[in-house]
């Protein structure tokens, strides 16, 4: 049994008087039947007032041909993609995310749950394809993954876009039978965590790297960091510095934070701040920020998550492996991941060349690299 309100149209209640109504007739006439159940689902689940918004199901209207047309120009072209192996880093994370998304879509189909089953399998599912068409468009598609996600998104929107799901499988991938009778996609494999997790620190590290140049060009355009020569628009190269290793002072927080925490995530401040102390950790300014942070994350993921350094994937192969990704999403004319050590080890030489600056470099974390951006002669 679910129980749900009354139902808003662009936000406000339905209502004759005022012209604020549309029934399903108007609707499906206006917007389609299937762009119509689309933003019914998007509607709301919950117990609040649903809202049918028209900009949605406009917006689904563009989505759903454009969906066809993608559709069906790739599988014309079919022969033209990778075959082979599916082996690189984008085609793991590509096939982790569909597998992903026939879990999650059917635990939401089966609490009726339509809004979050129209998330995990039509939106972000088209988010997930759109990141590995940029992230191998110098390598291409394989065309085993391309066949897969577009039978996989039929069959997850069919409950609620039939006849689209219905053109798809049958007019796009030629498949003999109608949709309605076929079987709920299968996983290839169990989701795996790391892949997720290595996915989520790519997509982190490109915002990052983003923000960072975009930070750089507002303080120079302030008038501050005047000796900076660096200009984003002319021929650019990145540098990201891979940490190996934490700073000393927060492994002796973290030992600290180990040793008198419980299993449930209580804190005992007082033998922290003595082991601290006698370390003589109390005085460097840095340490009891840490401690907080610390403690703010053991209250949002527990202690064993929060006190676990230790990265579920290899930092500098995930980021060679996005390389290109990042050179052609960020617009550098190349990308180098370099050690943050190795770099620091040589810092007197390396000062000044090519961004080079110490205490950025020093900055650098595992999970948070440092940058450095710099002009190129072409």
């Amino acid at each position: 049994m679910r129980i749900n309100g009354h139902l808003m149209l662009n936000g406000k209640k339905m209502s004759k008087s005022t012209g604020n109504s549309l029934s399903m007739q108007e609707s499906i006439e206006k917007f389609g039947a299937d762009a119509t159940r689309i933003s019914l689902a998007d509607a709301g689940d919950g117990i609040e007032d649903a809202n049918f918004e028209e900009k949605t199901a406009n917006a689904n209207i563009l989505r759903l041909h454009t969906l066809i047309d993608w559709s069906e120009d790739i599988m014309k072209n079919h022969a033209e993609l990778r075959t082979g192996p599916k082996d690189n880093f984008w085609d793991r994370v590509f096939e982790n995310e569909i597998n992903s998304a026939i879990k999650v879509t059917e635990e939401c189909y089966g609490k009726a749950m339509y809004k979050d089953a129209m998330k995990f399998g039509f939106y972000e599912l088209q988010t997930s394809r759109d990141l590995y068409r940029d992230a191998t468009a110098d390598v291409k598609m394989h065309a085993d993954l391309v066949k897969l996600w577009i039978r996989t998104q039929a069959l997850l929107v069919a409950p609620v876009a039939p006849h689209f799901a219905e053109h798809l499988f049958r007019s796009v991938l030629g498949e003999s039978g109608s949709i309605q009778t076929a079987a709920w996609p299968t996983p290839s494999a169990e989701v795996d965590k790391t892949i997720a997790d290595a996915a989520v620190y790519v997509r982190g590290q490109t915002k990052t790297i983003r923000d960072a140049e975009i930070l750089m060009a507002k303080r120079k355009a302030k008038g501050k960091d005047t000796g900076l020569k660096y200009e984003e628009r002319r021929p650019k190269e990145l540098r990201v510095f891979v940490a190996r290793d934490f700073p000393a002072w927060q492994d002796a927080v973290i030992r600290a934070m180990k040793e008198h925490t419980t299993a449930e995530g209580v804190v005992d401040d007082a033998k922290v701040r003595e082991m601290l102390g006698a370390q003589g950790m109390l005085k460097d300014k840095k340490a009891m920020p840490f401690v907080i942070a610390l403690k703010k994350r053991i209250s949002e993921f527990g202690a064993d998550v929060a006190l676990n350094r230790v990265l579920p994937f290899n930092e500098t192969e995930t980021l060679e492996q996005a390389s290109s990704y990042l050179r052609k999403t960020l617009g550098f004319r190349a990308v180098h991941i370099e050690s943050a050590e190795e770099s620091l080890a040589n810092a007197d030489q390396l000062e000044g060349k090519d961004g080079f600056d110490r205490k950025n470099v020093e900055g650098a974390e595992p999970g948070a690299p440092s940058f450095a951006f710099y002009n190129v002669s072409v």
